[in-house]
């Protein structure tokens, strides 16, 4: 267990971690946001090793501009951190602080915008892909949430690998397979999916592909009016010119935008689905991939080498570049229950390897060996 790890060369008391809360601001935490949120989780329910200091920004409000973000990490954090008499800080997303000496371990989740800049605007690229990697380098250790993000630490930045741990994101208990029959009716009924549907989740940007989904998904909605594509993630720009694009489609009545669904409802949403989209072109590990596991849902990704990595041979991989094929494997999903069955259950044993507790304990790993390296 977590609270049995304390590294015998730190006195038995726990260690006082001031962890960064930028993230868990706002009502709803979606991608980074949720890995702060149940990793912050765990660590609180074991105060015999871990004394956790939640870092607030004035107001816990989210930052509206990159420079308010900016004046956190680089300053406000810092003085919370001394205020708080923290032995070592933890960034779970986003940038290191530089000028302090306490020790540093930042979370790294991609470099995404190294390798797409035009994903992001100039002011907000600058900040992802030149000050990130930039402040990496003063961390005492990071945390990479895939072998994928590993080896682009590695290869593209330059950083050397003894200073880099690979730790999974955990599956969230909430996200278990629904089997209550009076639960999945009412799930069905008020997200207007009676039938078969396929069902995508995520923030709506370019990478993610939605376009994509929706131009298979036409290939095949004359099978039946009754047949849905529900695109679940907040709405934002993006979803608004998709909605256009399902609009001139004459699809309307059936791809939906739910916008944001509870974890709860979401769960049933996964536990009863024809069949999970997941055709990103960029993604640093892909958690929806293991809520979709943990739940039963059978998964459509596309062919990436980190969807490898966490999904092995429970997901059904796609070229992105082929929407045929797309469509092909949606109707394979549809007309042949056997296949897709056969990777729900590889998909339920796989999530079995995605525990939150266990990536609390080997974060705490890494705090006690970054406390040794620093005595």
């Amino acid at each position: 267990m977590l609270a049995s790890i304390i590294c015998k060369d730190i006195s038995m008391r726990p260690i006082v971690v001031g962890y960064d809360a930028q993230s868990l601001t706002g009502k709803f935490q979606t991608g980074l946001g949720v890995y702060a949120k149940n990793l912050a989780r765990i660590l609180e329910k074991h105060p015999v090793s871990i004394d956790l200091r939640l870092l607030w920004p004035q107001g816990r409000k989210p930052f509206n501009r990159t420079l308010e973000r900016l004046v956190w990490e680089q300053y406000r954090l810092v003085f919370e951190a001394n205020r708080e008499e923290v032995e070592l800080i933890h960034v779970p997303c986003f940038s290191v602080p530089i000028f302090t000496r306490i020790p540093k371990v930042v979370t790294a989740h991609d470099l995404i915008v190294l390798r797409h800049p035009h994903l992001m605007p100039p002011g907000s690229r600058w900040y992802f892909s030149r000050w990130i990697p930039y402040t990496y380098k003063s961390a005492d250790h990071i945390i990479a949430v895939s072998n994928t993000t590993k080896n682009e630490l590695v290869n593209i930045l330059g950083i050397t690998p003894d200073k880099i741990t690979v730790i999974h994101h955990g599956s969230n208990p909430a996200f278990t397979r629904t089997t209550d029959p009076h639960e999945i009716n009412r799930i069905r009924f008020k997200y207007h999916c009676p039938t078969d549907f396929f069902l995508m989740v995520g923030n709506f940007e370019p990478r993610k592909n939605v376009a994509l989904a929706i131009d298979a998904f036409a290939a095949i909605a004359d099978l039946s009016k009754q047949l849905k594509l529900v695109l679940v993630g907040k709405h934002n720009n993006y979803a608004w010119e998709m909605q256009k694009v399902v609009k001139d489609l004459r699809l309307e009545e059936q791809v939906l935008f739910p916008g944001y669904v509870p974890d709860k409802e979401l769960s049933t949403l996964y536990s009863v689905a024809t069949g999970f989209l997941f055709p990103s072109s960029a993604e640093g590990f892909g958690l929806p991939l293991v809520e979709a596991m943990a739940t039963g849902c059978p998964v459509i990704a596309s062919d990436m080498k980190v969807f490898h990595e966490i999904g092995g041979d429970a997901l059904s991989y796609v070229d992105v570049n082929d929407v045929d094929q797309i469509s092909g494997r949606m109707l394979k999903f549809l007309e042949d229950k056997d296949f897709s069955a056969g990777y729900s259950r590889i998909g339920l044993a796989r999530s079995l390897d995605y525990d939150w507790e266990k990536a609390a304990e080997k974060t705490v790993k890494v705090y006690q060996r970054v406390l040794k390296n620093r005595n």
